[in-house]
């Protein structure tokens, strides 16, 4: 057996692969390839960046100091190591930008670091691959270095996991192991994605915000670009990567998870108006379902235990019925016990919320927080509780 994950930052580069010798052909490739400049043509200016390295890596192993951009990486500077260290001078934007220092090669792994005019930064590498790193200076270095010890902690968690599976006899694995394997590998890989999204939403927002949600995961989660977009909108909204951010959520429509759940107004079985907007400060579950749905009918008894335990606790289920008999609609209401709030527009399919929402087929789930964003959609009730308990303690 063997597990793979990703274990490195993903980014685009369009740059061709180089194998270079000195500092001479790395800045003729800049010019030719990408009509970059290097970085040391503006080192005098007293406004610009400084980077100081000391390291364990061979003497004379090429450093390269490239921009991170959503297209490609932008080859800045290169150097040596000498006698442990190296260092970079140069000049960028006065505002904060993502870069990334790689040896001999421009491809990751490699060390993010933020940089901006007037920053320095002094740095200490050891190792090889996941780098034990320590850094200091630059406005958001903090930050930076904190996420950069989250997904690394997990890259050495999975490097030690593949050892040890690589050390077991194939004849010697029991389906127990494979079972035992199977969940300790989920673990790693859940945890790995909850620690980078606990650093979103408790640290402020910083470039290092945008460079956990655009690369570190194969393909960027929904749910993590809209809180990462209302974050950063909110505490650095002067910011390019902000901007890129509230971009790139408003192309994943309004019924992403992140996104805030599309309003819905409707009857009561007693006649009054009841909006989806009116419950806000509190978890809501809209639950659509109707009276001739059994699959509905089995959850209800599950449904009904949850709501039984949470509601003192700030949980409300917004029940959306897709029947075309109220008769039938409040005798479902009332032989299922079910005492949660009810809505419908007695449309049957043709219900107004079942197609703002894309409803196709009944029981349809959807999870609101307590500002009224989608959480979690799709699920049946064995899973509810567990996203009461996240919820309620945020």
């Amino acid at each position: 057996m063997r597990y793979g994950a990703c274990t490195t930052p993903r980014y685009t580069i369009k740059m061709k692969k180089m194998k270079v010798k000195n500092i001479l052909i790395v800045a003729t490739l800049i010019l030719s390839s990408i009509g970059c400049v290097n970085a040391n043509n503006n080192s005098n200016t007293a406004k610009g960046y400084t980077v100081n390295a000391t390291t364990d890596a061979a003497e004379n192993k090429l450093v390269i100091l490239s921009k991170i951009t959503d297209k490609q990486l932008v080859i800045l500077d290169s150097t040596y190591v000498a006698k442990g260290s190296f260092s970079f001078k140069g000049e960028t934007a006065d505002e904060s930008e993502l870069h990334f220092i790689t040896f001999s090669t421009t491809q990751p792994p490699g060390i993010p670091i933020i940089l901006e005019n007037g920053a320095k930064l002094d740095l200490n590498i050891t190792g090889t691959g996941t780098y034990n790193v320590t850094m200091s200076g630059g406005k958001y270095t903090p930050e930076m270095l904190k996420l950069y010890n989250v997904y690394t902690g997990y890259e050495k968690e999975m490097a030690k996991f593949n050892a040890e599976i690589a050390a077991l006899d194939p004849s010697s694995v029991t389906e127990e192991v494979r079972r035992n394997t199977n969940v300790r590998y989920t673990t790693l890989i859940q945890q790995r994605s909850k620690n980078i999204e606990d650093f979103i939403r408790n640290e402020k927002a910083t470039p290092a915000t945008y460079f956990a949600v655009k690369y570190l995961f194969n393909k960027p989660e929904p749910r993590l670009i809209m809180l990462a977009s209302k974050k950063m909108g909110a505490e650095l909204p002067d910011s390019k990567y902000t901007k890129s951010m509230q971009a790139t959520a408003k192309q994943l429509g309004p019924l992403v998870e992140g996104a805030m759940a599309p309003d819905i107004k409707l009857k009561t079985p007693a006649g009054d108006s009841l909006a989806l907007s009116s419950l806000r400060g509190k978890v809501v579950l809209i639950d659509f379902w109707a009276s001739w749905c059994g699959p509905c009918r089995r959850e209800n008894p599950n449904v009904k235990k949850i709501y039984e335990k949470y509601k003192d606790q700030g949980f409300e289920i917004y029940g959306v019925s897709l029947d075309n008999n109220a008769s039938r609609w409040n005798d479902a209401i009332a032989k299922d016990g079910l005492t949660w709030k009810h809505v419908s527009d007695l449309a049957g399919w043709q219900s107004s919320a079942a197609k703002l929402y894309g409803v196709r087929s009944i029981p349809a789930t959807f999870l609101l927080d307590k500002e009224g964003r989608i959480y979690k959609s799709g699920f049946r009730s064995h899973e509810l509780e567990g996203l009461l308990q996240q919820l309620l303690t945020e």
